[in-house]
C-alpha cells in the first residue's frame, strides 16, 4: 500500500485490509483489530499493548520492537518477526508461529498453549513463568532463554536446541525432548517427570534437584 494511512480508520477498525501496509511506529494500544488483514505489514516500534488482534493474518509482518503486551494475539504470525517485543501477558493460544522470530522477546506470564511453534528462533527470549502447554516447538531455537517456572508440560521439543537455556524450576512432565539439546542448560529443580529423552544431550546440564525418571 503506497498512499498514506489512515490511522484513525485503522483505531475506529473501519480498515480492514492492511497487508503490506506501513503502520510504523503507530499508537494502536487497545484497537480491535481483530481479522484484519495485515500480512507483510510493517509493525515495528507499534503500541499494540491490550489490542484485540485475535484471528487477524500477520503473516511475514514485521513487529520487531513492538508492544503487544496484554494483546490477543491468538492469530497467524506465521515467519513474523517479533524480535525484542514485549509480550507480557499477551494471548497467545494456539497462535501459528511457525518459523517466527522471537529472538529477546519478553514473554513473561504470556499464555502460549497449544501454539505452533515449530522451527521458530527463541534465542535470549524471556518465557519466565510463560505457560507452554502441548506447545509444538518441534526444531525450534531457544537457546541462551530464560525458561524459569516455565510450564512446558506435555509440550513437544523433539530436535529442538535449549543449550544454555535457564530452565530452573520448569514443569516438564510428559514434554517430548527426542533429539534435543539441553547442553549447558541450568535445569536447577526441573521436573522431567514422564518426560521422553531419547537422544537427548545434557552434555554440561545442572542437574541438581532434577527429577529425572
Amino acid at each position: 500500500m503506497s498512499e498514506p494511512i489512515d490511522i484513525d480508520a485503522v483505531r475506529a477498525g473501519n480498515l480492514k485490509k492492511l497487508a503490506g501496509a506501513n503502520l510504523e511506529e503507530s499508537d494502536l494500544a487497545g484497537c480491535d483489530l481483530s481479522g484484519v488483514q495485515l500480512a507483510g505489514a510493517i509493525l515495528s516500534g507499534c503500541d499494540l499493548s491490550r489490542a484485540n488482534l485475535n484471528r487477524a493474518h500477520l503473516e511475514g509482518s514485521n513487529l520487531v520492537g513492538a508492544n503487544l503486551a496484554g494483546a490477543d494475539l491468538r492469530a497467524n504470525l506465521w515467519g513474523a518477526n517479533l524480535m525484542q517485543c514485549d509480550l507480557t501477558g499477551a494471548d497467545l493460544r494456539g497462535a501459528n508461529l511457525r518459523g517466527a522470530n522471537l529472538m529477546g522477546a519478553k514473554l513473561t506470564g504470556a499464555s502460549l498453549t497449544g501454539a505452533f511453534l515449530s522451527g521458530a528462533s527463541l534465542m535470549g527470549a524471556n518465557l519466565k513463568g510463560a505457560d507452554v502447554r502441548g506447545a509444538d516447538l518441534r526444531g525450534a531455537n531457544l537457546s541462551d532463554s530464560t525458561l524459569r517456572s516455565t510450564d512446558f508440560s506435555r509440550a513437544d521439543l523433539q530436535g529442538a536446541t535449549l543449550s544454555e537455556a535457564n530452565l530452573e524450576e520448569a514443569n516438564l512432565q510428559a514434554a517430548n525432548f527426542t533429539g534435543a539439546s539441553l547442553a549447558r542448560a541450568n535445569l536447577l529443580c526441573a521436573d522431567f517427570q514422564d518426560a521422553i529423552m531419547a537422544g537427548a544431550n545434557l552434555t554440561g546440564a545442572c542437574t541438581t534437584g532434577t527429577i529425572l525418571d
